[in-house]
């Protein structure tokens, strides 16, 4: 029996991981199937447990993998924008391209209901990213990572989502208004 390398188990679990997070983003936690990961990753189902415990083990490490993907990103904006980072940030969350995008936009419009109604294990990973993504937001509004700029980012984070979730819902016509108003309405 051939033996893999030191890090082939390490590699392998961060395939499935970068896998189940590509397919949360862009259809949700509830369709994501173990028999059908695996065989998208080329392996056997039974191959699974050697990496999770159980499918819940994958989502809460998959939705970990989005948010730090997301906070990753929002590290680009103040460092391109200086102090002008969260206006030009409030621009392409309400763009066409983000509302199109979901396999690489912000995780809280796709995953939050079903977030909800999750395992304390998937859950408590929705809400460490929510935390962690709230505090990117936090660190380029005018009261930084103070409770009060927390707080405001929370805010501002969850009326940015709700208008993107309801652009992705709505046809065409209405897409653009709702992201136009949204654009107009939410202030930074």
């Amino acid at each position: 029996m051939a033996r893999y390398s030191a890090g082939h188990k390490e590699a392998t679990r961060e395939k499935l991981v970068e896998l189940a997070a590509r397919h949360i983003r862009i259809n949700g936690m509830a369709s994501l199937g173990v028999a059908s990961l695996m065989a998208e990753a080329g392996m056997t189902h039974g191959g699974f447990y050697a990496h999770f415990k159980s499918r819940e083990a994958l989502l809460a490490a998959a939705v970990e993998r989005v948010f730090d993907q997301s906070v990753e990103a929002l590290a680009y904006w103040p460092k391109k924008y200086g102090e002008g980072a969260l206006s030009k940030y409030k621009d392409f969350y309400f763009s066409s391209r983000h509302r199109d995008d979901a396999s690489a936009g912000c995780p809280v419009p796709s995953l939050a209901g079903e977030a909800r109604l999750a395992s304390p294990e998937v859950k408590a990973a929705f809400d460490a990213g929510l935390e962690r993504l709230g505090d990117a937001i936090a660190r380029m509004t005018p009261e930084g990572e103070t409770a009060a700029g927390r707080k405001a980012a929370l805010c501002l984070l969850g009326e940015m989502a709700g208008v993107l979730a309801l652009s992705r819902v709505v046809d065409a016509k209405r897409s653009g208004e709702v992201l136009a108003a949204g654009r107009k309405a939410v202030a930074v």
